[in-house]
């Protein structure tokens, strides 16, 4: 009887370490397989409410990954090769990138631009509903664009997606590191400094897309 329950104790001592074992792989590859995210604002406005997502994939903005928000007044700052400053976002979380990162994965990314903060904050703002409303908040837009993510160009294994929000309102996007992420090389920029015309405040606007999703209890 001892000796059947010490097989018995092994069995489930050998159960216990092999789900444990899988349970730490599976939490590896998922590691190996979580991207966060950095936002770099070449633009003229303030850029609020960063998301995106792989462009196959059924878009809702609440469960889409963040790419941050940047405002000019409390954004981190970063200087270009060319000595200039550009403000950027860093470490927004997740982004789950389940095919191989040495291919290009095309995105929808989607973020609000604000070309007036005080009346985006001011008096008009109050009523304003983004549940109930298909139009933007006052002082903003919503905009749309699809991306190509690039891969990354170092040995290393990447762990962030870099989006870039460029002034003619092209938006660009490539994989990196903690280490490697910095802004574009001033003449890159340099190629999509021309602003949109007055009025325009990116290629593809959009409706408000939190029109008509029920807000999350105890989360809003």
């Amino acid at each position: 009887m001892k000796k059947l329950t010490s097989i018995v104790l092994c069995l489930v001592f050998l159960a216990a370490c092999n789900s444990k074992e899988k349970e730490n792989r599976l939490q590896q590859e998922l590691s190996e397989k979580t991207f966060t995210t950095t936002s770099y604002n070449y633009t003229p406005y303030d850029i609020y409410s960063i998301t995106f997502k792989g462009i196959s994939l059924p878009f809702k903005i609440d469960e889409a990954p963040s790419g941050g928000s940047i405002f000019f007044r409390d954004a981190s700052e970063a200087e270009m090769d060319n000595g200039e400053k550009v403000r950027f976002s860093s470490g927004n979380c997740c982004f789950i990138w389940d095919t191989p990162v040495d291919k290009p994965l095309r995105v929808r990314v989607v973020w609000s631009v604000v070309f007036d903060t005080a009346y985006h904050n001011g008096k008009s703002s109050v009523d304003y509903d983004e549940r109930t409303s298909r139009q933007s908040s006052p002082g903003s837009r919503w905009c749309q664009a699809t991306v190509d993510i690039l891969p990354a160009k170092g040995p290393d294994r990447p762990t962030t997606v870099l989006l870039h929000f460029l002034a003619d309102g092209t938006v660009q996007a490539h994989l990196g590191t903690f280490k490697t992420q910095a802004p574009l090389a001033a003449e890159q920029v340099k190629l999509h400094a021309t602003r949109l015309p007055q009025g325009q405040f990116c290629k593809q606007e959009i409706e408000n897309p939190f029109y008509g999703i029920p807000r999350t209890p105890h989360r809003e």
